[in-house]
């Protein structure tokens, strides 16, 4: 091992970096072990948790002070840090940063351990909480609940229009043979009355929406309702949501059969609480197992953390909302029903759907690489919204990126070259930045970082997703334990737990007609 790791980890990090990511057969033994497995897991949860300070936070987006507001206001950002107003002060252009993160050329550099199917999932899974108010960055439109609003919506209203309104069912498209989401408007693209008052995206202002361009009107009558504005902005995003309503009308006929007195209403309500918690069980033991270097499989326990003092109320902070946006994954060009595509050709196009169904695309998906999260290493048509994430932590006034480091345990770094061990961005950050470490902003380092040997993520950004993913999904109330059970699940919903923990468990009930076995992963080879 190396000195420059225990300077950059310490000594307390580094022994728990070092016991975790080794050892894979002791910690397979360990999670094998009835008594001994809940428990391991259980420290392993909290010591990721426990890196930084837990919720509630003094501070928030709205005011540099702390308010009665600005305690309650959730419609602001939660903040980690205090702002540091004086670290802005002659920052380099938001413009000259964002080019950082240029890729120079459409053979970018390939993941060695993730699929195209890991940031395909990321983006359509985060894009259900981390919600950017395009009106006010300081601001959000998040429920800040994990709580599959991609596919049901934020508010009751939005579900109702969903909702096909009998046997606990979402809408689908009767003029296809397969089960897809209800088209959004009629042949000529004009919005059916329907869906008159659904939101398909927000009109000037979202960036991620904008960057396609507006919608072709080619494109419009292949448009699909769904719980989110951007839902139809690439042919990724539409393939989850249409999977997750495949298996919510699958799991609503489960339940319907078991209890043909229910209403359409306790059907529904129960299928969603269903679902949600295969969302959350996917998340952590599918998703986040293949973000970990953590050779002990992560697994969801009803009732984890309800004695921990993290086991509070969801607040989504801005630094999570910057940390996780994660657009070099994406290459320039991607395989798709079996020829090369630019994917920045593909806004809006839901076509690839609904001609090359689930099956084919999940498993085209799981067979080629995705890009790698660094600097220099997003393709050209994103760079608008790199650039105004930087603008997001410039007026929420972030502190530097080493005061970060230190909120997470870590060791300030004393240099640059520290950061990373990659000529050409050390020496374009110094262009940038300088020679001084500390005037490096935190969007800009949690990039800059070089990931470590067997991890996904450059390690700063690991521990802070580790922080708020575990502690803002595990406090949904579907996992309390006197909430857990087949009073709110039924028996047939409870089964389907049971029998569910990768994204290929539903990838696989839901493809009837298709190619009965697709690849199905988020990794290039088994992440142990």
């Amino acid at each position: 091992m190396t000195r420059g790791f225990w300077r950059k980890n310490g000594v307390r990090r580094g022994v728990r970096i070092l016991a975790t990511t080794h050892l894979a057969p002791l910690w397979l033994a360990l999670r094998a072990t009835p008594t001994v497995g809940p428990l391991v897991n259980r420290w392993i949860i909290n010591s990721l948790v426990y890196t930084m300070r837990t919720r509630p936070g003094a501070l928030s987006t709205m005011l540099p002070w702390t308010s009665w507001e600005s305690l309650h206001d959730r419609t602001y950002s939660q903040r980690h840090l205090p702002p540091d107003p004086e670290f802005q002060a002659g920052l380099p252009a938001p413009a000259a940063v964002a080019a950082l993160f240029e890729r120079r050329s459409a053979a970018c550099e390939q993941s060695t351990r993730s699929t195209l199917l890991f940031p395909l999932f990321a983006q359509w899974f985060v894009d259900g909480f981390l919600r950017t108010d395009p009106r006010d960055d300081t601001k959000n439109t998040s429920t800040h609940d994990i709580d599959l609003s991609q596919l049901y919506g934020q508010t009751a209203d939005v579900t109702r229009m969903l909702r096909d309104g009998a046997g606990g069912r979402l809408k689908t498209e009767k003029s296809l043979s397969a089960e897809f989401p209800p088209y959004l408007c009629d042949p000529d693209g004009v919005v059916k009355a329907e869906f008159a008052d659904l939101e398909i995206m927000f009109r000037g202002g979202d960036l991620k929406a904008d960057g396609g361009g507006p919608v072709p009107d080619a494109l419009r009558s292949r448009l699909f309702a769904l719980g989110i504005p951007r839902g139809n902005i690439h042919y990724g995003f539409v393939m989850m949501s249409t999977l997750f309503l495949r298996e919510h009308n699958r799991i609503a006929g489960l339940i319907s059969a078991a209890h043909p007195d229910w209403s359409d209403d306790r059907v529904f309500d129960t299928t969603r609480n269903t679902l949600t918690v295969v969302l959350l069980k996917l998340v952590i033991e599918d998703y986040i197992n293949h973000i970990t270097p953590i050779k002990f499989p992560l697994t969801v326990e009803p009732g984890i953390g309800a004695s921990e003092k993290w086991y509070r109320q969801n607040w989504m902070s801005v630094e999570f909302n910057l940390l996780y946006r994660w657009h070099s994954l994406v290459p320039t060009e991607v395989t798709l029903g079996g020829r090369r595509r630019t994917f920045a050709d593909l806004w809006w196009d839901t076509r690839p759907v609904t001609e090359h169904g689930l099956s084919a695309l999940f498993d085209e998906a799981s067979r080629q690489p995705c890009s790698t999260i660094r600097l220099g290493n997003t393709d050209a048509s994103m760079l608008a919204i790199e650039e105004k994430s930087i603008l997001i932590g410039r007026h929420a006034e972030l502190a530097p990126y080493n005061d970060y480091r230190r909120a997470c345990g870590f060791p300030a770094l004393r240099s640059i070259g520290d950061l990373t061990a990659r000529p050409e961005v050390r020496e374009a950050l110094e262009r940038c930045y300088g020679r001084d470490i500390d005037r490096v902003e935190l969007f800009v380092g949690l990039f800059a970082e070089d990931v470590r040997r067997g991890s996904t993520l450059p390690p700063v950004m690991s521990a802070m997703v580790a922080v708020d993913a575990f502690s803002q999904a595990l406090t949904n109330p579907l996992l309390d334990p006197g909430v857990y059970g087949e009073a709110t699940f039924s028996a047939p919903g409870l089964a389907v737990l049971e029998e569910t923990s990768t994204l290929a468990d539903v990838v696989r009930r839901n493809i009837a007609g298709e190619d009965p076995s697709p690849r199905v992963s988020l990794g290039r080879r088994r992440w142990r």
